[in-house]
């Protein structure tokens, strides 16, 4: 009877430890998704920034028209940045780490990279809207 309390005593914490890492993971898997999204809309986003400077140089404009075709640039810079920085400082959590704290890190990680895609998103509407398209 003992050994017998023993092993569902071991098969339940097994059994815990395997769901917590199940978790981590599923975040894990939304969170690189997320960022592979946003990468493809950084890719967009960056031929738009070529356009807007080609359209800049061979348009004559008044410093008050480029202006917003500037604060443009700058918006779609902003959100470059913010991503090479979340890519620099993201590290998945190891394989060892207790769950909670690393569903903690990962849930945070994944606000950020979200915020990050819906910065990408915005500059491209506003580089598109620039450029009529």
């Amino acid at each position: 009877m003992k050994k017998l309390t023993i092993l569902m005593l071991a098969l339940a914490f097994f059994s815990a430890c395997n769901n917590d890492q199940k978790a981590v993971d599923a975040v894990l898997k939304e969170t690189e998704t997320i960022h592979d999204e946003a990468m493809k809309d950084m890719a967009e986003m960056n031929r738009l920034a070529r356009e807007i400077k080609e359209f800049m140089i061979s348009a004559s404009m008044t410093p008050e028209q480029s202006q917003v075709y500037t604060q443009t640039l700058t918006q779609i810079g902003q959100a470059e940045n913010d991503m090479m920085s979340w890519m620099k400082e993201f590290k998945a959590p190891e394989a060892n780490a207790p769950a909670k704290e690393s569903l903690d890190y990962l849930a945070k990680q994944k606000e950020a990279i979200q915020k990050n895609h819906n910065d990408i998103k915005a500059a491209i509407e506003a580089g598109k809207k620039l450029l009529g398209k």
